[in-house]
């Protein structure tokens, strides 16, 4: 992708996080706009790509909410590497299965989180975050990122975002 995109998603992306889909929010649960956008970053360039854009946009989410500085950008990098692999693999991103996989990552994402709090911090409950938090938030995420991967098919901005030269990584 052209650099002032990756420029435009890393200052944009937690504003719009913020501001467009706190209204959308369903019993306190939002969807994950950074991951569904590191998602199709990685579908439509590469893991290597992917992965720097995955933990950029984590150390973004980690200084904006004033967490454990390194540990999104870890866990989207790892995103972005298996969305970066996923996408060199599968030649029809335009197919609604696709969006399984998203709601895989974030799930994986979401219980990679739960396993670091429940060593380090102590006792969480781990059932009733899963099924009260984890896979909601994994089934709202893949629905918004569906939502997005047709505006993007519609519109042909596939084309504007992807690089002349494709070239395979890894």
């Amino acid at each position: 992708m052209k650099p002032y995109v990756y420029f435009l998603v890393l200052v944009l992306i937690i504003p719009f996080q913020a501001s467009l889909l706190s209204p959308l929010a369903v019993a306190g649960i939002k969807p994950d706009l950074p991951l569904s956008v590191l998602f199709i970053i990685g579908l439509l360039t590469g893991p290597l790509e992917a992965t720097l854009v995955g933990m950029g946009i984590g150390l973004m989410q980690d200084i904006g909410s004033a967490s454990l500085l390194g540990f999104s950008g870890l866990t989207r990098g790892l995103v972005g590497l298996a969305a970066g692999l996923l996408g060199t693999r599968e030649l029809d991103i335009s197919s609604p299965m696709i969006v399984l996989f998203l709601a895989v990552f974030s799930l994986c994402e979401g219980l990679l989180i739960s396993i670091f709090l429940q060593t380090t911090y102590g006792a969480i409950p781990f059932c009733s975050l899963l099924t009260g938090r984890l896979i909601p938030q994994a089934i709202y995420t893949s629905a918004l990122c569906f939502v997005l991967l047709r505006v993007v098919n519609q519109r042909n901005i596939i084309r504007l975002l992807k690089r002349r030269d494709i070239r395979k990584e890894l």
